[in-house]
C-alpha cells in the first residue's frame, strides 16, 4: 500500500500513458521473474540466470527513473513552492542514497 509522506499532499497520479508504460514494464519484471524461478528450478546455466536477473533489474531501475522524473515535476516542485525545500531535499536525497542506480 502506498505510503504518504508526513505533511505531504497525495501523490500526483500518473498520466495514462506513463501508467500504462509502468505497469507494462512491470508486468515485464514478473514474467522474467517467473522465467528465472523456473530456471532456478530446471538447474539451467548461471551464467543464464545471471543475465535475466540484470533484465529484471533494468526494468525495475527504468520504472524508478520514471516515478523519480514524476516526483521531481510535480511533488518536489510543489513542496518547493510551499516553503518546504529542506524537507523535500532531504527526502530526494535519502532515494537518491538508497537508489545509488538512479544518479
Amino acid at each position: 500500500m502506498a505510503k504518504k509522506a508526513a505533511g505531504r499532499a497525495p501523490a500526483k497520479t500518473l498520466d495514462l500513458e506513463r501508467k500504462n508504460d509502468v505497469r507494462n514494464r512491470l508486468k515485464t519484471v514478473r514474467g522474467v521473474t517467473d522465467g528465472i524461478i523456473k530456471m532456478i528450478d530446471e538447474d539451467a546455466y548461471c551464467v543464464d540466470v545471471i543475465k535475466q536477473i540484470s533484465a529484471a533489474r533494468a526494468s525495475l531501475d527504468k520504472v524508478a527513473r520514471l516515478l523519480l522524473e514524476k516526483h521531481f515535476s510535480t511533488c518536489f516542485v510543489e513542496a518547493v513552492h510551499a516553503g518546504e525545500a529542506d524537507s523535500a531535499v532531504a527526502e530526494l536525497m535519502e532515494t537518491l542514497n538508497f537508489h545509488r542506480e538512479l544518479i
